[in-house]
């Protein structure tokens, strides 16, 4: 594709473009999944979550972090890099409530960097 072409195609467009040049191996699970949980054995999962929307529906990344918790039959469940802004008004759902449903009793834990400002909203970076 010539220079000028690629300059007028969109962010997105680009990015695909790119995404498309990534060698298959490194888009490949790596790792070994681990199997059934043994009696007395307690599951810590990790993950940075790198923006999480409180919504409760139509909300894919939590859907599938509750998907991994149950499939892992998780115990302990630690995310960094949330984003959101808990104490603010529009964020009504914690993360006990995004996370509650199941089989699992829920209790949670939860902060963010505290910024002072008009600018603060339901979103930090």
């Amino acid at each position: 594709m010539a220079e000028e072409e690629t300059a007028l195609l969109s962010a997105k467009e680009r990015e695909l473009l790119e995404a498309c040049k990534v060698d298959d191996d490194l888009l490949r699970v790596h790792g070994v999944a681990p199997g059934a949980k043994a009696e007395g054995v307690c599951r810590l999962v990790y993950e940075n979550l790198n923006g999480l929307n409180s919504r409760l529906s139509d909300n894919e990344k939590l859907d599938k972090a509750r998907q991994v918790n149950h499939d892992l039959e998780v115990d302990i469940a630690c995310y960094n890099e949330h984003r959101l802004n808990l104490s603010h008004k529009d964020n009504r759902n914690g993360f006990s409530q995004l996370f509650r449903g199941g089989e699992s009793d829920i209790r949670s834990v939860a902060a963010h960097n505290k910024h002072e400002g008009k600018e603060c909203g339901r979103v930090q970076e």
